[in-house]
C-alpha cells in the first residue's frame, strides 16, 4: 500500500513538474507586435530601432521575440497607433502624441520655441522629465523610447528672407504651441498631417510648413518647398508606447531584457543617429539645385528670440504645470550643457 502511494506520489510530482516546464516554456516564447506607420527605410526604424529590437531577440532567445511591421503594415497611419496599443492590437508602436490630443497635455513643454540647440539635448531632456514623473498621459504604458525632432525651422515655396515676409503665410503648424509661434510670426497656422503636407503645398493650399530635414525628406516636402529659413522652432515629442498589461505580463527575464535595451540608452542613440541625419541632409539640400538656406544675422536672431520669448512666456503662465515643467526643462539642459 505504501508503495502505491509512494508511486502515485511521484506521477503527481512528475505531472506538476511538468506542467510548470509547459508552462514556463510558454512564458517563455512570449511574442511581441511592433507597429511602424513609417516606412522601413525611415532611420528611426534601420538605424535604430531595428537593432533594438535585433539586440533584444538575440539575447532573449527563448524568452521574448519582438516582431516588427513597419509601413503601416499592421496599425495604418500615425493617428491610430496609441489607440492600437491600447486596445492590444500593437503590443508596441512607435507614436507622434500629437495625434492624440489631450492625451498627453505636458508634451508641449518640448515645443516651446527656441529652447533647444538640437535633437541630441531635447530627446535626453524628455527622457529625464518622463524619468522624474513630471508627464502626464504615460500611466497605462511602458515607454522604452522617448525622443523628440530636431528643432523645426521653416520651409517655404516663396523666399523668406526676414521675419517681415512670413506674415500671412498659410504654414502647417503641429499643435497648439506651434500654431502660436506661427501666429506670433503674422503666419496663418493650418493643421493636417505630416503625409499631407507635400501634396497641400503643391496644391497651394499650404505656402510652407514647420519642420526638420529628416521630416522634408521622408515626406517628400523637400520637392515642393524650396526656400529653408532657419530659425528654431520647437520640437515634435515622438516616443515608443508598449501596453503596459502586455508588460507586466512578461516573465521577469523577459522584462529585465527589455529593460536592459530601453530608456536613456536608446534615447541617445536616437539623438546620435538623427543629429548626424541632420547634418547629412543639410549638405545635400545646400547642393540641391533651386534650393535657397537663409541663416538669419544677430539682429534678425534678436528679434526672432524677443517674439518666441513671448510665445514661452504665455505658455508658462497659462499651462496647469508650464512654471514646474519650464524650470524642469531649464534644470535638465544646465546639467546636460555643463557636461
Amino acid at each position: 500500500m505504501f508503495r502505491k502511494l509512494k508511486r502515485t506520489a511521484a506521477f503527481a510530482l512528475a505531472i506538476l513538474a511538468a506542467a510548470t516546464a509547459l508552462s514556463g516554456t510558454a512564458r517563455a516564447e512570449a511574442v511581441l507586435k511592433l507597429s511602424f506607420f513609417a516606412s522601413p527605410k525611415d532611420p528611426t526604424y534601420s538605424d535604430v530601432l531595428l537593432p533594438w529590437m535585433k539586440a533584444i531577440n538575440a539575447e532573449g532567445k527563448g524568452v521574448v521575440r519582438i516582431d516588427a511591421f513597419p509601413g503601416s503594415s499592421l496599425v495604418r497611419g500615425p493617428a491610430a497607433q496609441a489607440k492600437a496599443v491600447g486596445d492590444g492590437v500593437a503590443d508596441l508602436a512607435w507614436v507622434v502624441p500629437a495625434y492624440t490630443p489631450g492625451r498627453f497635455p505636458d508634451n508641449e513643454v518640448m515645443e516651446l520655441p527656441g529652447v533647444f540647440r538640437d535633437v541630441r539635448e531635447s530627446s535626453i531632456v524628455f527622457r529625464r522629465l518622463y524619468d522624474r514623473g513630471l508627464l502626464r498621459g504615460y500611466d497605462t504604458y511602458y515607454v522604452p523610447l522617448l525622443v523628440t525632432t530636431h528643432p523645426y525651422a521653416i520651409h517655404t515655396v516663396k523666399p523668406v528672407k526676414t521675419m517681415d515676409d512670413i506674415k500671412g503665410l498659410k504654414l502647417r503648424a503641429g499643435g497648439p504651441v506651434a500654431s502660436a509661434s506661427m501666429k506670433a510670426l503674422g503666419a496663418v497656422p493650418v493643421g493636417m498631417p505630416v503625409p499631407a503636407i507635400a501634396e497641400n503645398v503643391s496644391k497651394g493650399v499650404l505656402n510652407g510648413t514647420g519642420a526638420e530635414w529628416n521630416v522634408m525628406y521622408a515626406f517628400k516636402i523637400i520637392e515642393v518647398a524650396k526656400n529653408h529659413y532657419m530659425q528654431r522652432l520647437g520640437t515634435v515629442p515622438l516616443t515608443v508606447l508598449m501596453n503596459r498589461k502586455k508588460y507586466e505580463s512578461l516573465s521577469g527575464k523577459a522584462r529585465a531584457l527589455i529593460d536592459k535595451h530601453s530608456g536613456a540608452g536608446l534615447t541617445r542613440k536616437f539623438g546620435d543617429v538623427h543629429f548626424a541625419i541632420q547634418g547629412a541632409r543639410l549638405k545635400t539640400t545646400m547642393a540641391r539645385p533651386g534650393h535657397t538656406i537663409v541663416n538669419p544675422g544677430e539682429k534678425e536672431v534678436a528679434r526672432w528670440n524677443t517674439l518666441m520669448q513671448g510665445v514661452t512666456d504665455k505658455w508658462v503662465t497659462t499651462h496647469p504645470k508650464g512654471k514646474e515643467l519650464f524650470a524642469a526643462v531649464n534644470e535638465e539642459l544646465a546639467r546636460l550643457r555643463a557636461k
